[in-house]
């Protein structure tokens, strides 16, 4: 789909949403009170899963009184457009990555930066501590509550030739998600950054507008991006964590019983992501490198460690600085 025939469904489904689906603050009286859900990925991914997981647990939870309706595949648009609407209060939740974070000022922006998490667990420990108390209050004034938050996968290099170290990245086109950090870094590393929506990542690569990308092999599988992509290397630069968030002025709107049921199903929705992600984690990297056709590319990260308190200094001065310290000591 072009971008004008995607912003043109974005714009109606936007209509519809503002016209149809605020929840009032007593029960409708006839049927349940309908929850909008929406996130960029594909159907069948892990995200659209966990969205599944969710919208089955309101109604639980909820005894029937609240259905939860999800649209996937970027039917409202990208991660950007989705928080614009939960902000507007045009849509009600949605599941997303931890990008939004960059709307938070410069000093927030290692919390984004590939290669500074040992970890999973070190990656989703960041939330639960200060900084990600702090993180979720700055969201909340803005109009984005989180209800949970989880990850499915780790991040892994793709292109269509081997690059098995730093010096290899040299001149490669890599497609990155908007954000300051992720690109300042493998710039730093040499890659020549292209910012493109995950939404248009699929047609970049089949045109050739980019060498490279990186994503969870989750989304490398169920998005199809092995069929333009020869080689996985085995970086493992970023645990992909997402945020289960909903709508401030939404939530302000509802029930305490709607608003419980809401939160419940949100916590079981992510336990269940973190539960399977690993394990699908590797399935998928498998799959990839047998029937997806890829060739796996052991990649040697020396040297890279030294490189990241220098790229958190750039992006936000010393209070950048510090952020990126705060996560390393992150245990």
């Amino acid at each position: 789909m072009s971008h004008s025939a995607t912003r043109r469904l974005w714009l109606t489904s936007a209509a519809a949403l503002a016209a149809g689906s605020v929840v009032p603050r007593a029960a409708r009286a006839q049927g349940p009170a309908v929850l909008k859900l929406g996130h960029q990925f594909s159907s069948g991914s892990i995200p659209d899963r966990v969205a599944q997981r969710l919208a089955e647990a309101v109604q639980t939870h909820s005894r029937g009184a609240l259905r939860v309706e999800v649209f996937a595949n970027a039917a409202f648009g990208d991660e950007r457009e989705h928080l614009s609407l939960l902000r507007r209060g045009a849509l009600d939740l949605a599941i997303t990555g931890d990008l939004v974070v960059t709307s938070l000022g410069d000093e927030y922006l290692p919390v984004n930066m590939p290669f500074a998490y040992r970890d999973v667990a070190h990656a989703l420990a960041i939330y639960s501590g200060p900084l990600g108390q702090s993180l979720r209050n700055k969201l909340g004034n803005g109009g984005l509550q989180v209800l949970a938050w989880h990850h499915v996968g780790t991040r892994m290099l793709t292109a269509q030739r081997p690059v098995p170290g730093v010096r290899e990245l040299r001149g490669l086109r890599l497609r990155l998600p908007p954000d300051a950090a992720w690109s300042a870094v493998w710039r730093a590393l040499g890659a020549t950054v292209v910012p493109l929506p995950f939404t248009e990542l699929p047609t970049a690569l089949r045109l050739g507008k980019v060498d490279a990308q990186e994503n969870p092999p989750n989304f490398v599988r169920t998005g199809r991006l092995y069929e333009d992509q020869r080689c996985l290397m085995t970086t493992a630069h970023m645990p992909q964590r997402q945020l289960v968030l909903a709508s401030g002025p939404r939530m302000a709107q509802w029930t305490r019983a709607q608003r419980s049921a809401v939160e419940a199903a949100a916590t079981e929705a992510s336990a269940w992501a973190v539960g399977t992600a690993q394990t699908e984690h590797e399935s998928d990297l498998a799959w990839l490198v047998g029937e997806g056709g890829m060739q796996k590319v052991a990649f040697d990260a020396s040297g890279i460690a030294a490189l990241l308190p220098g790229v958190a200094r750039s992006l936000g001065g010393p209070a950048a600085l510090a952020v990126y310290e705060q996560i390393q000591q992150t245990r």
